[in-house]
């Protein structure tokens, strides 16, 4: 099935606060990986071109919301994640992956630290299943976990002129610590208190800021107000794959390991032990991967759907992973990971049931 798939009546799992907003906005709704979002607001290509010049404003609902709390949360949570979050301070931040015994990715995160707590960003349904691991260690330890999906909403302002558009907006309040990777500081915006992050792995410059779920229509008319395009979610993800970002759940699972689909800035090898530290450790210092994240560019007009197989030379090398249409390639483009034998750019490649794709190198657009 298709990661996107219109809705007439939403149905989903779980909706956006600001589902009243969207319909406002003339969006159409869509189910994305079990929430309603919007898919676009009546021209995606001209949505890809707003984040890419302009400034726009998206609802990331669909993202599980983590909350840790507890005065062992740094060094529990640092036996469990392959990125330090140690000495982060009340207004850093860091991305890194939860790893298996065996060393297989369960979920990348971005972390927010505050003094009495960390906020964690996970992938779409991944936050009850992260949870669950969690609580396996939690032994004497004193830590608490919450889910807060009902409590915070994120909205992204992304865009070249993201910065520009935050800055006349806040002035001096603009929180020095958002300037940084990761980091993060308190703002007001319409008189509502935010938190306002740097936000990248978008695929294009972003913030995100963190709202209670009561204030995010405020806040939210209050960005349009100031200029911000509203994008939906067939925009951004576009903007993601041309960057070459995958997406947990879509582009890899807990079948692949950290170096099969990065980044670099999510592994620390200093740290000390974590879970599945000893196998990740083991391929860094002694020997690659045999799979290796790519870009595809697709015959014909149309991208096959998320999942299906991939071949060379009548052998699997993989399997489809985030699919788009980029207007700037002016075709189909996807994401996968494959055997590193497939891995070089201009390898042709059959897909299942019918036509073709080549290998690209990542990003495809800088």
């Amino acid at each position: 099935m298709d990661e996107m798939e219109s809705l007439a009546t939403p149905t989903a799992v779980r909706e956006s606060r600001l589902t009243g907003l969207h319909r406002e906005l003339g969006a159409d709704l869509v189910e994305w990986l079990g929430t309603v979002v919007p898919g676009d607001y009546g021209s995606f290509p001209e949505e890809v071109e707003q984040l890419r010049q302009a400034c726009c404003l998206t609802d990331r609902s669909a993202i599980d919301r983590l909350e840790m709390r507890g005065a062992d949360r740094e060094r529990f949570l640092s036996g469990m994640v392959t990125c330090d979050v140690r000495e982060l301070g009340a207004e850093g931040g860091v991305y890194g992956f939860f790893t298996s015994r065996k060393g297989g990715v369960l979920a990348d995160f971005a972390l927010l630290s505050f003094e009495d707590r960390f906020l964690l960003e996970l992938p779409p349904g991944r936050g009850e299943a992260i949870a669950d691991h969690l609580r396996t260690y939690i032994l004497a330890d004193r830590v608490e976990l919450a889910a807060v999906e009902e409590v915070v909403v994120p909205l992204a302002v992304a865009g070249r002129q993201a910065k520009r558009l935050l800055r006349e907006l806040l002035g001096d309040d603009f929180p020095a610590a958002a300037d940084g990777r990761w980091g993060h500081g308190a703002a007001t915006i319409a008189s509502v208190p935010v938190t306002l992050a740097s936000r990248p792995l978008l695929g294009v410059d972003a913030w995100t800021l963190w709202v209670a779920a009561e204030d995010a229509d405020t806040v939210a008319r209050a960005l349009l107000d100031a200029g911000a395009r509203p994008a939906g979610m067939k925009a951004l993800d576009a903007v993601r794959i041309e960057a070459g970002i995958p997406l947990w759940g879509l582009d890899y699972d807990e079948s692949y390991l950290p170096q099969e689909v990065g980044p670099d800035e999510a592994l620390n090898f200093t740290k000390g032990c974590y879970l599945g530290q000893e196998v990740v450790a083991r391929i860094h210092y002694r020997g690659g991967v045999n799979r290796r994240l790519v870009g595809l560019e697709f015959d014909g007009d149309e991208p096959p759907e998320t999942g299906t197989d991939l071949f060379a030379e009548g052998k699997p090398v993989g399997k489809v992973g985030s699919v788009a249409i980029s207007s700037i390639l002016e075709g189909p483009i996807g994401l996968a990971v494959v055997h590193k034998k497939a891995a070089e750019p201009g390898t042709r490649l059959d897909v299942d049931g019918d036509g073709e794709a080549e290998v690209a190198a990542l990003p495809f657009v800088e």
